[in-house]
């Protein structure tokens, strides 16, 4: 007997007889809805990363706001960019990671004292802006990370390795950026993240290995061409 797609009078089943028609369209739906709870997501978690900050800056101790400030803002980035649907999508999710935070931190700060810039980005305007467009090309690097090879390997590490500059740069007396105190719990929390980060960025052994490696290589490059002022 035929199936009823074939007897007259009945409509053709959907996605009957190898027809991708359904199943296809059912899978666009799919992942549209996922692209638009990621877009939400990168929002959402922007706004409530702002508001932590604020916190961490008038409430906490100045330990945890050297770390979460601005280390929290660019793993937030790699994060929304590196679990994006395309590059498109990348650049969105992590423009919201860069500005969200921003408006999330003015509307915080006026609880407290008022608009601060320093509460969000520790800087004047020209800092701040230079902290967004280094977000935001932090979350488009963390999409070409996740590619398949050793460019997305050295380009995983090269993101951990900025980061860990930052943060010898903080803990070494003498040098530009030094703040007394991030030494040592403030820069093994840092160093901790940075590396989890980098890792799982990457899919295979082999991968974490390369991009751990290539992490090293701009601390060390810091460390012994630049030396202490």
């Amino acid at each position: 007997m035929g199936e009823k797609r074939d007897r007259p009078g009945y409509a053709p089943v959907p996605g009957a007889g190898g027809d991708p028609g359904y199943e296809g369209f059912a899978e666009y739906d799919r992942r549209q809805e996922r692209i638009g709870r990621h877009v939400v997501v990168a929002f959402a978690l922007g706004l409530l990363f702002g508001g932590f900050g604020v916190v961490a800056t008038h409430v906490l101790p100045r330990g945890v706001t050297a770390v979460f400030n601005p280390y929290g803002y660019f793993l937030l980035a790699v994060y929304v960019g590196g679990t994006a649907a395309g590059i498109g999508w990348a650049a969105l999710s992590s423009l919201l990671a860069a500005l969200a935070p921003l408006v999330a931190s003015m509307a915080g700060t006026l609880v407290f004292e008022g608009f601060d810039a320093q509460a969000w980005g520790a800087g004047s305007a020209i800092q701040t802006n230079v902290l967004l467009v280094a977000i935001f090309g932090y979350g488009l690097a963390a999409y070409v990370a996740r590619r398949a090879g050793i460019a997305g390997d050295v380009t995983a590490g090269l993101l951990g390795g900025v980061l860990l500059a930052d943060a010898a740069d903080k803990a070494a007396p003498g040098w530009v950026e030094y703040v007394p105190g991030f030494w040592p719990w403030p820069a093994a929390v840092v160093t901790m993240l940075v590396v989890a980060t980098v890792a799982l960025l990457r899919e295979t052994t082999a991968g974490r290995a390369r991009a751990l490696v290539s992490a090293l290589v701009i601390p060390a490059a810091v460390i012994l061409l630049a030396p202490p002022w």
